[in-house]
This record gives structure tokens, C-alpha cells and sequence, in this order.
């Protein structure tokens, strides 16, 4: 069985009260850690992965990875009677594990060349996991600036904070599906031996 596959985990941060003005979209960064691989024929491509990926989830091997983390932070008008999101912010960090071959070892570029195009596959099945960090942030911020007025705003604040884990929790299965969906990838060509010849 192959294990051209992704896992992904989430974890959501909280920040309260800020003075951040309301923004249309979530401010992104994305990172990327590499673990190398040395094959030396087109058949070690796989063999490589295999043995050099971090990533072990569930007794599993996996050859990509996507961490997402959503941060929300709003502030709020009290008017003595009552209290109000009146702006929401979120940012989203991004973090691929994936596999290289690196610069400096020397392979032939017929082989390179085999990885470089199955990278490609494997980081736009990526990029499908990015997105439910980044619907889970838009969502979140529209959840937010649609809670209305509370008697207090510690009361508030928990039901924030609460929405907002919930909205987490919807794009955490989201990814789930998404997997399912796409068999880790494979459905989208994430398998080396798509690009090795014949």
C-alpha cells in the first residue's frame, strides 16, 4: 500500500481584546521544513522517502505534511448595559514538511527532475490543507463580528473563544474528509511512479 499521504494537526491560539483593526483577510505566513533525500536511481526515490521521513503518525509513514494554526484577536465596545465585538483579526501559520533532494548532491537529472515533478503534486495536495486553515480563519472572523450584544463582556469573550474552537474543529474535519477524499493524495497523482519512465 502506498503511503504517498498527508497528516495535518491544528492548534488554535487565542489572543483577547487587542487593539487590532478589523481586516477583510487573514494575514498568512508559510514555512517549509525539508528532509533529505539521496536517491541514486529512480526506484530510491520512494525507498528514500520512505526511509527518511519525519513524519510517523499512527504507526504510519507519511511523505508531506501540513500544520495550520489559526490566531484571533478582537476587541469590543462596552457601553455599560451591554458589550460588542466591534473588530476581529486572524493570521494563519502554515508549516510543510516535505522532501528534497538537495543542491549539492549530484544525481542524475533525469531523476531530479522525476522528484521535482512528484513535489509538485504532493505540495498542491498540500495546499488543499492550507486552505482549510485559511476557510477556518475567514469563518472565524465572520462567527465573531456576528455574536451580537452580551449583558457582560466576560461573557463575551467565552463565546468568542467558543465559536471560535468550533469553527477549528469544522476545518479539522474538513481535512479528514479531504483525505478521504483524495486517498491522501493519490486520486490527485501524488505517486512517484507516475514520473518515473518506463
Amino acid at each position: 500500500m502506498s503511503t504517498t499521504s498527508t497528516m495535518n494537526k491544528y492548534l488554535p491560539f487565542v489572543f483577547l481584546c487587542s487593539t487590532l483593526q478589523l481586516q477583510a483577510e487573514p494575514n498568512v505566513s508559510i514555512s517549509y521544513k525539508f528532509y533529505d533525500i539521496y536517491p541514486k536511481s529512480f526506484k530510491e526515490i520512494e525507498k528514500e522517502m520512505n526511509d527518511r521521513t519525519p513524519i510517523l503518525k499512527n504507526g504510519v509513514r507519511y511523505k508531506g505534511y501540513t500544520a495550520w494554526y489559526v490566531k484571533w484577536r478582537f476587541k469590543w465596545w462596552n457601553d455599560g448595559n451591554s458589550c460588542k465585538i466591534t473588530s476581529v483579526s486572524t493570521s494563519l501559520d502554515v508549516s510543510y514538511t516535505m522532501p528534497r533532494i538537495p543542491d549539492n548532491f549530484t544525481v542524475n537529472p533525469s531523476i531530479r527532475k522525476a522528484f521535482n515533478n512528484y513535489y509538485q503534486v504532493l505540495l498542491k495536495h498540500e495546499q488543499g490543507h492550507k486552505d482549510s486553515g485559511l476557510f477556518a480563519a475567514r469563518d472565524i472572523e465572520k462567527a465573531l463580528l456576528g455574536l451580537g450584544s452580551f449583558n457582560n463582556c466576560k461573557t463575551l469573550e467565552t463565546a468568542a473563544n467558543n465559536k471560535g474552537h468550533q469553527v477549528i474543529k469544522k476545518y479539522n474535519q474538513r481535512d479528514i474528509n479531504y483525505d478521504k477524499r483524495t486517498k491522501h493524495g493519490r486520486l490527485q497523482g501524488v505517486d512517484i511512479n507516475r514520473f518515473i519512465p518506463d
